[in-house]
């Protein structure tokens, strides 16, 4: 079969995937996902004056009302589709970008058709334990997370890289205007993956035309800097400055590193390789500045500095991918090379691909094992993520107000469009509110509190209802019980829930 033809093959297994994942996702109780719908579900629901998606807020108080969300939101409204059915295209449109502005990127550094064939399968397979982050691209995490907003911009970054590639090799305008309309769109959409595309753009343009011109091209971020300011829906100046500390978010990328990264460190060897020869050294760059930058925000601190571990590990499996395409790997006289040299690339190939699939297997069968044994055991149900909240759909709308532990809650608006008392994860435009919602929840299910107080705080944010996960039964207040009997009306019990409808309070 022809080159061509096995890299259509690839891409059609890919699709097929993502599209499983779409139908049948495998987001967990704390995936980024819940907030990203519930912002997709608010633009929808008023596209110019959303309300915050997660609290009984004004939108301005979000910075998830970016560019993905507001044209996903848009187009959630125009054709009228079930939210998750509009973020499952979204997921396979993300797709689309990643693959096609990955294989662009390729192009810039090799014309031989074969590359795509390692490319693909080194990124997605190529690492040891992984992330679950995002940002994070293994396998499994990857079409998980294809829905997310840093997927997509991925796919941007990787467009505009081959478009700022087409302006340093032909000279093209048009090329230079591309780069520079989707480095704002990636900058927008999301500003940290955003650093990928910059970094890159400089490795590539210092190779290609020198310094002056990449001195030039440093406008580029200082215009989406200045546009990202303009931008209507929130702050974007007071989101970028609170969002590099680590006030909001605890960092987890600067420690496990070896085991989690796992074989893509390889590529640090065959960047040396490479640089040593003065081949590819675009990807020796981007590697290099890619590892400073990881290196120095760990020493500063620095959260947003963190994930330039996933963007090392892009640049680090470009370099095995093309160090496997160059080998001559699985092509007729391989084996008749110098042993050494025929050594080496095997043994590379079983690092990689070979240590990298083992994990994948297991996290893969880790998040399908549940929904097969639900699928023979209901003789052909699907098990949703959201099946234990489908029930509360009848009870809950976008006008309530739900009292809920804030971690067990973070599906609620998502699910039901109702809003929560706090959220489960930081926001960098309201941290001591957010801080504040948190420790009042924490008094109100889990501390001794007499009932005025809790009555009081149902009164302070507005709420409609009560939802009592009973998995933390252990934690909740004795006196709970009897309260919710003075203020609350039982509703409905769908294990392990139970909610309330608060009495009106006069």
């Amino acid at each position: 079969m022809r080159a061509a033809n096995v890299v259509k093959v690839m891409y059609f297994a890919a699709f097929l995937v993502a599209l499983l994942y779409a139908i049948v996702p495998r987001w967990g109780e704390q995936s980024d996902i819940w907030e990203t719908a519930a912002a997709i579900q608010a633009i929808s629901d008023s596209p110019f004056q959303p309300r915050n998606p997660l609290l009984d807020l004004p939108g301005n108080t979000s910075p998830r009302f970016t560019p993905y969300t507001v044209v996903a939101g848009i187009s959630d409204r125009l054709f009228d589709l079930k939210l998750f059915t509009t973020v499952g295209i979204w997921g396979l449109i993300s797709l689309g970008l990643f693959i096609s502005g990955l294989a662009r990127v390729v192009r810039t550094l090799t014309d031989d058709r074969h590359a795509m064939l390692w490319v693909l399968p080194v990124m997605l397979l190529g690492w040891g334990h992984g992330y679950g982050e995002a940002n994070a691209y293994q396998a499994e995490h990857f079409f998980l997370t294809l829905p997310y907003v840093g997927a997509i911009t991925y796919g941007i970054c990787f467009h505009g890289l081959a478009e700022l590639n087409r302006f340093l090799t032909t000279g093209s305008k048009l090329g230079l205007i591309g780069y520079t309309l989707l480095a704002c769109l990636a900058f927008l959409t999301h500003p940290v993956t955003a650093l990928l595309l910059f970094v890159a753009a400089f490795a590539w343009a210092i190779v290609r035309k020198g310094l002056a011109v990449t001195a030039l091209l440093q406008i580029v971020p200082v215009l989406a800097l200045g546009i990202a300011l303009l931008w209507p829906y929130f702050d974007y100046a007071d989101a970028l400055f609170k969002g590099s500390t680590e006030q909001w978010y605890k960092v987890r990328l600067f420690a496990d590193q070896f085991t989690k990264v796992g074989p893509a460190l390889l590529g640090l060897p065959v960047a040396f390789y490479f640089g040593l020869r003065k081949r590819h050294l675009e990807l020796v760059i981007a590697l290099g500045c890619s590892c400073a930058i990881y290196l120095l925000s760990w020493l500063l601190g620095i959260q947003i500095g963190s994930r330039f571990i996933f963007y090392g590990a892009i640049f680090s499996h470009l370099c095995i991918a093309l160090f496997f395409l160059e080998s001559g790997l699985f092509r007729r006289g391989f084996l008749r090379l110098p042993i050494v040299r025929t050594g080496t690339v095997i043994a590379l190939l079983v690092a990689v691909i070979g240590v990298g699939t083992y994990y994948r297997a297991r996290k893969l069968e880790m998040q399908w094992t549940p929904v097969i044994r639900h699928y023979e055991a209901t003789q052909g149900d699907i098990l949703e993520p959201w099946e234990d909240l489908r029930d509360f759909q009848s009870y809950l709308n976008s006008s309530h107000v739900v009292m809920v532990d804030d971690t067990s809650g973070w599906r609620i608006p998502a699910v039901t469009g109702a809003r929560l008392v706090a959220q489960a994860k930081g926001n960098p435009l309201l941290i001591d509110e957010v801080n504040q919602r948190r420790m009042d929840v924490s008094r109100f299910f889990y501390e001794s509190t007499d009932t005025e107080a809790r009555q009081e705080l149902l009164h302070k944010y507005h709420c409609t209802h009560i939802l009592v996960d009973n998995r933390l039964a252990q934690k909740l207040d004795h006196a709970l019980k009897s309260d919710l009997e003075e203020f609350a009306d039982f509703a409905i019990a769908r294990p392990p829930f139970q909610l309330y409808r608060v009495k009106r309070l006069d």
